[in-house]
């Protein structure tokens, strides 16, 4: 923009300067012809032989660089060059001054001697690059002096938006990085105080996100130290449990409990970790062996479909198996027992580079009651909320609808971080 805008205006002056100076040039050319002849014309004015008229001029074409010619009234020319005119033109021989173009190019300035004596009139002639004598310099001058300013107004242009692009893309990059999570990161606030004002504003921003998350750590860190109490209170009871196998069967689940509240302190007082990789279809096999106890014990009828490879998908086991756990746990709480249910793991469509694990049971339509309702950022049911989120993180989605037989089904895509086809 600085290019064109300087270049027109540029323009605007240098062509008007260049005719400009074009005429200067031709003015000056045809002045000093004008002032050569007439001076001439003034010393033939006082002489009548024509020796003396000889002499004058060829002194004339030695001093001057344009030719001069000197025409008597008895026909004769002096000093005449090739290209000179054979006979004086009318309106010279009237007595006024005229400047005519040449017959071998430039001007022929004639100036009338009146007087009479042997002389009629004085012609110099003009060549064409006395007319433009260092017209080419001064336009080469007049154009790289505009160029030179061309350049001076882009340089300043690109500095000038260096000063506001540049912060404005380190904003663009800092606010990126603290979208995928680099919570540490911040603006130097730089600029114009517009957009160091925003930088301010964001580094603000940033350290209130970082003191909300402290504080959301902190709080549920402090609510699993407080499980702790009531989890010691329940291994006392459990120590004066007689029954060995009741004992050993107890203390197993309560080992898994309180790993889990372990966990969930560790990762409240952690800052978020990056998605590890982990195999869903083999995770679907370890966790359907621990929900099949209580299947039988139900007298659930139920299918799990997994292919025999690996299906790894960019999240950890612990999330998978909690994402697992969650969508087969609402089929045991929102339908009655000998309720069928079935698991897969499918891949739609075939070497679409994303697997989608679908849990649905085979009970009666589910009541907007008991019933768990699709997933919504306004907030849902615990379980379905917890697998909604996990599978965003991992980029994936979750569709809620209905079986074949009217019960309810959900449907977990996943994006694959790696599709190796090797058997377990």
């Amino acid at each position: 923009m600085a290019a064109v805008v300087t270049g027109t205006v540029v323009l605007i002056f240098c062509i008007p300067l260049a005719f400009f100076v074009r005429s200067v040039a031709y003015d000056r050319a045809i002045d000093g012809a004008n002032l050569e002849a007439s001076s001439l014309a003034a010393e033939l004015y006082t002489v009548n032989d024509q020796p003396t008229t000889t002499r004058l001029t060829r002194s004339a074409n030695e001093a001057a660089e344009t030719p001069v010619t000197v025409y008597l009234a008895n026909g004769q020319v002096l000093g005449a060059v090739s290209g000179s005119p054979a006979n004086v033109p009318a309106i010279v021989r009237a007595g006024l001054t005229a400047t005519l173009p040449s017959s071998v190019g430039g001007r022929d300035v004639w100036v009338p001697v009146r007087h009479p004596s042997a002389s009629v009139a004085v012609m110099v002639a003009v060549p064409s690059s006395l007319l433009t004598k260092g017209v080419a310099r001064e336009w080469f001058l007049l154009f790289a002096g505009g160029l030179l300013l061309v350049l001076i107004a882009i340089v300043l242009a690109d500095w000038i938006g260096r000063t506001i692009v540049r912060p404005i893309s380190d904003l663009e990059d800092v606010t990126h990085r603290l979208s995928n999570g680099d919570l540490a990161r911040r603006v130097v606030p730089a600029g114009p105080y517009e957009v160091a004002e925003v930088g301010r504003a964001v580094n603000e921003l940033a350290d209130r996100i970082d003191n909300l998350l402290a504080n959301a750590r902190m709080a549920g860190a402090d609510l699993g130290h407080r499980l702790r109490t009531p989890l010691t209170a329940l291994r006392l009871d459990l120590e004066a449990l007689t029954d060995g196998t009741t004992k050993t069967t107890l203390s197993k689940d309560l080992e898994g409990l309180e790993a889990a509240v372990n966990r969930l302190i560790l990762d409240t007082r952690e800052p978020p970790r990056p998605p590890g990789h982990a195999d869903l279809a083999g995770t679907i096999r370890d966790r359907m062996a621990f929900w099949a106890v209580l299947a039988r014990s139900q007298q659930r009828a139920f299918n799990v479909e997994v292919p025999p490879r690996r299906v790894e998908v960019p999240l950890d086991r612990d999330d998978l198996e909690a994402t697992i756990d969650a969508l087969v746990s609402n089929v045991f709480a929102h339908t009655s027992e000998r309720t069928s249910f079935r698991v897969a793991l499918q891949q739609i469509p075939p070497g679409s580079g994303s697997s989608t694990l679908v849990v649905e049971d085979d009970g009666p339509p589910p009541s907007a009651a008991t019933a768990p309702r699709p997933p919504r950022n306004a907030g849902t049911g615990l379980g379905l909320d917890i697998v909604r989120r996990t599978t965003e993180r991992a980029g994936g989605t979750v569709q809620v609808g209905r079986s074949r037989s009217g019960g309810f089904r959900v449907e977990v895509t996943f994006p694959e971080a790696m599709a190796a086809g090797m058997n377990m």
